[in-house]
């Protein structure tokens, strides 16, 4: 072999291969280790054991709860009715009929609110009013078998049942409270008011086809009130007058038929009639009049059913 021919080898066994090859595999490996940890955990976050999400098991949850739930009112429904059969049919409780179906309304209406108020979170509650409600249809059972004569340990069993958590004190004291509660919503709902956020002036000039706003008052020829109406949930929904009120640099309130601008007996500029649905209702109107606007500062009042909404100023200069 010639010297050239062992040189050439040479050069070909010490070529190196590029960094890029190397390095790239590397990344390429890790990226793809990288995104299944974090997909597993996002799965075991996501996932029970059995493979279920754990979204649909809490849906199974509600849905066998609601169904419990429903269950046990029809439950109740049913032996309520049995035991007002059996007060009536049951010959030694004559006498005392109406009280027993008095207290008996009383512990269906308590069970009927435990199992409304039970949550998907809280089965104890079902569970409890479950419990009662057996007790129920065990006392039907006594009522039926013995229809003339009551032991006093029936008695005592009869008066335990029908038994509400709240004495007869305790639940006029709990009326009464509910109905002050009452009274105070209504007092809130009467002198509930809308109010505005972001209330905002500026003036308008016209600028080829488009308008622009301004500050200066040679300039302005309309206003431009902007302002954000905030949820009430005191508030009905429907359309509300909301009553603008801006007043001007000599303290009179602007009018668009009021040339001079010195009519202080105007009690308001503009009626803007806006329709509330309880969200949040971005809101810009234009107000424009005859005279012209004057240097100087001036102040803007929103009104709804003689309530102050909200209040700005702002300067023209």
């Amino acid at each position: 072999m010639s010297e050239q021919e062992n040189q050439y080898n040479s050069e070909g066994n010490d070529k190196k291969w590029p960094l890029w090859w190397i390095v790239f595999p590397i990344l390429l490996v890790m990226s793809l280790c990288a995104s299944g940890f974090l997909y597993y955990k996002y799965y075991k976050s996501t996932h029970a054991a059995d493979g279920q999400t754990y979204e649909s098991i809490y849906k199974d949850a509600v849905k066998k709860h609601n169904n419990e739930k429903a269950e046990l009112n029809r439950e109740l429904e049913e032996i309520k009715a049995k035991l007002e059969e059996a007060f009536k049919n049951n010959t030694s409780l004559t006498g005392i009929n109406s009280e027993l179906e008095a207290k008996l309304d009383a512990k269906t209406l308590e069970l009927a609110r435990k199992i409304k108020a039970a949550g998907v979170s809280n089965p104890k509650a079902l569970r409890e009013a479950k419990a009662e409600i057996d007790r129920l249809m065990e006392l039907n059972n006594t009522l039926s078998t013995k229809t003339e004569t009551l032991t006093s340990s029936n008695r005592e069993l009869l008066d335990k049942v029908l038994a509400t958590e709240t004495s007869a004190t305790e639940a006029q004291a709990k009326a009464q409270e509910m109905e002050e509660q009452k009274n105070n919503l209504e007092e809130k709902l009467r002198n509930s008011n809308l109010s505005v956020a972001d209330l905002k002036v500026a003036g308008v000039f016209k600028k080829g086809s488009a308008d622009e706003e301004t500050f200066k008052a040679n300039k302005t020829k309309k206003l431009k009130i902007t302002f954000t109406i905030l949820q009430n949930e005191l508030v009905e929904p429907g359309n509300k007058d909301i009553v603008i009120r801006i007043i001007g640099t000599s303290n009179e309130v602007l009018t668009n038929d009021n040339e001079k601008l010195m009519d202080t007996d105007k009690l308001s500029t503009m009626t803007e009639p806006i329709y509330f649905q309880n969200d949040l209702i971005k809101t810009t109107i234009f107000y424009t009049q005859k005279a012209s606007y004057k240097k100087g500062t001036y102040s803007i009042e929103l009104l709804h059913r003689d309530k102050l909404m909200g209040r700005a100023a702002f300067i023209l200069k």
